[in-house]
């Protein structure tokens, strides 16, 4: 089915995220930069910017993407799909890269700004679409 292809894509983005911070977090432990206590508590002030990022990016990942592969597991469900579903849930998962890109690296906030909006507006779209389409049915 379709949906498997962009809820991949996206369990790739949080696997990537996961191992970046982990590793990141377990380096700067290694090296003293970092406390266990700082670790556990998920204590961000103690955290270089880098680890920082990483690990909020991280965060990030258990909101929209959740809510647009609950919309995707409604649309398997009842057997919907079409090019717009399909360019909807391509718009959203690269708008969820850039968005990735751009915090991690924290290079434009304007960017990063529009690579949110452009997948707020896709996960919303989606959703009022999903939800007229079920109103009408």
């Amino acid at each position: 089915m379709w949906i498997h292809y962009p809820i991949f894509a996206l369990v790739l983005l949080f696997l990537w995220l996961w191992l970046a911070t982990a590793s990141l977090r377990i380096t700067a432990v290694k090296r003293g930069e970092l406390s266990l206590k700082a670790v556990n508590y998920v204590l961000k002030d103690e955290m270089n910017n880098r680890t920082r990022l990483y690990g909020n990016s991280y965060d990030n990942q258990y909101q929209q993407p959740i809510l647009f592969i609950c919309l995707l597991a409604l649309l398997h469900i009842e057997s919907i799909a079409g090019i717009g579903w399909y360019i909807l849930a391509l718009i959203f998962v690269v708008s969820r890269y850039w968005h990735c890109y751009e915090h991690i690296n924290s290079t434009n906030i304007r960017k990063r700004t529009v690579a949110f909006a452009l997948s707020s507006l896709s996960l919303f779209g989606g959703w009022i679409a999903w939800f007229a389409l079920m109103s009408i049915s």
